[in-house]
């Protein structure tokens, strides 16, 4: 008698079905996940260079100014180290804190960003000149809002 070990071909293709079923079930979500978390790091990155930009307007006893734009912001010291101080441009001589590009499917909503100018500065005491909130959002259409309040505190909210 001879013995057979093995799958037959009809076994294969089931299980074949079940890991198909099983990964159009979670091949979706991780890509929803993997939008989401791009998003929370940008928020974060934000979040820190923001509170960065006021610990160094305290420290330095400078004004440094937050400038935002669609695919980027960037944090710098507004001492006039090239022409005027406090002009709300970055000049030659002016240091770069930070120039952040926002990852691929995260941008930021000008539109929906409520800065005058899309812009901010934090002054020698750490306060901000122009209060408002900033809106990033992801390709998938997730979005989140960065609140600046007068006493320079940062919120996140989803939307």
């Amino acid at each position: 008698m001879q013995k057979n070990s093995g799958f037959t071909i009809f076994e294969v293709m089931i299980v074949v079905a079940i890991m198909a079923v099983l990964a159009a079930i979670a091949v979706p979500n991780m890509i929803g996940s993997r939008s989401d978390a791009k998003l929370r790091g940008a928020v974060e990155n934000l979040r820190g260079d923001l509170n960065s930009a006021k610990m160094m307007a305290v420290r330095d006893n400078a004004l440094v100014v937050v400038n935002f734009f669609a695919d980027r912001y960037e944090v710098f010291v507004d001492n006039g180290a090239g022409a005027d101080a406090g002009n709300w441009t970055r000049d030659a001589g002016e240091r770069l804190i930070a120039s952040r590009a926002l990852p691929a499917g995260v941008s930021i909503d000008l539109v929906a960003t409520d800065f005058d100018s899309d812009r901010t500065r934090f002054n020698r005491r750490g306060l901000p000149e122009n209060i408002g909130s900033v809106v990033l959002a992801a390709s998938t259409g997730d979005q989140q809002q960065v609140q600046l309040n007068r006493l320079g505190r940062i919120n996140i909210q989803k939307l």
